[in-house]
């Protein structure tokens, strides 16, 4: 719950219960009141002494004031115990505000270790592009001049400069793989539609048996880079667990922004869903992807569902603000690097 909605909330609840307390001591005056009228009115005291004065052995007349004596003691009793729940009720609310704020910090903190990580990954993916791709073209170059000098003369030579290009080619396969795990194609050109389009397309082509269906509605322009990361590592994450579990199902993603007055204050959600063999989501995972999703989409203030059951396939739903993701103010800058790619299709697709 946002802390203004948290804060006006307990405002009401204080409010409410202050309201019933004064009602209640209200009703007490009142009914008080009536009970003093209607003894003067009917001279109660004369009637309970003629009923009692035969009785007079048991000291029936001083009840009244044996019961006065009890009322107060119960009225200071009762007073004790609500100044001992005020006291209790503020230091439970007070704990409450330093779990939250611990809550919070710890989402931060999260939130901040993950775009460290983003960062790291796209450092690193830059690097391998711009160094290790450049000496890799270099040495596959230099080969292929071998080849070409030795084809007629040095048959050993021709062959080994074969064998060099192939391990080049190969590396090189090796590293754009890298690359990709690590920055998503297209993520910081195109955006996160088409990376999302060649992230399916990939899938398409290692599950031939499975069927794919993405659906973008919105304009997600404009939105952070952990919120866009967050998003493409949510349904990337999701088609991992469908190549483990689901490698025949039907696979529909769906990736929404709903429309505000305020583009700031809407929401986007992203649903994937197979008709695969499902799971039992009572019995305990040993695997940390689950996990690790919804941390990534709780330290951004979103929120994580799943559902599933045995032979009745598995639906993840993700719920997260647009505002995710932005920088603080005194927040560190993120690293600007860029790995070129091939461009994906359109946006829409079924397979």
């Amino acid at each position: 719950m946002h802390p203004v909605k948290m804060v006006r909330s307990r405002v009401s609840r204080s409010s409410s219960f202050r309201f019933v307390m004064w009602r209640d001591f209200a009703c007490v005056l009142v009914l008080t009141a009536v009970a003093w009228v209607l003894c003067s009115t009917f001279d109660v005291s004369e009637l309970a002494y003629r009923w009692t004065r035969n009785a007079e052995r048991f000291q029936l007349d001083e009840l009244p004031v044996t019961l006065c004596v009890l009322a107060v003691g119960l009225a200071w009793f009762a007073w004790r115990r609500y100044r001992e729940s005020q006291r209790e009720l503020a230091t439970r609310r007070m704990l409450e505000e330093q779990a939250e704020q611990l809550l919070a910090e710890n989402r931060r903190l999260a939130s901040q270790a993950i775009e460290a990580q983003e960062a790291e990954r796209r450092y690193l993916a830059r690097e391998l592009h711009d160094e290790l791709g450049q000496y890799l073209n270099a040495i596959t170059l230099d080969a292929a001049h071998i080849r070409d000098l030795s084809a007629a003369r040095e048959p050993d030579i021709h062959r080994a400069s074969l064998a060099v290009m192939q391990s080049a080619s190969f590396v090189y396969k090796q590293i754009g793989g890298m690359i990709r795990r690590l920055r998503p194609i297209g993520l910081d050109e195109l955006g996160l539609p088409s990376a999302l389009e060649h992230c399916v397309d990939g899938w398409r082509e290692r599950l031939p048996h499975a069927s794919f269906a993405l659906t973008v509605d919105g304009d997600f322009t404009g939105i952070a880079d952990a919120l866009n990361i967050t998003l493409y590592r949510l349904v990337q994450e999701a088609l991992t667990n469908v190549s483990k579990f689901a490698r025949d199902a039907r696979v529909e993603i769906y990736l929404v922004r709903t429309s505000a007055d305020d583009q700031r204050h809407g929401e986007i959600v992203v649903t994937v869903a197979d008709n695969g063999p499902g799971t039992d989501l009572w019995q305990p995972r040993t695997g940390l992807g689950l996990v690790g999703m919804r941390e990534r989409v709780e330290s951004l203030g979103g929120e994580f569902h799943i559902a599933s059951r045995r032979g009745d396939g598995f639906m993840l739903c993700a719920r997260l603000p647009c505002h995710a993701g932005e920088p603080e103010p005194s927040g560190a800058p993120s690293v600007d690097a860029s790995v070129p790619v091939e461009p994906p299709g359109a946006v829409r697709s079924a397979n």
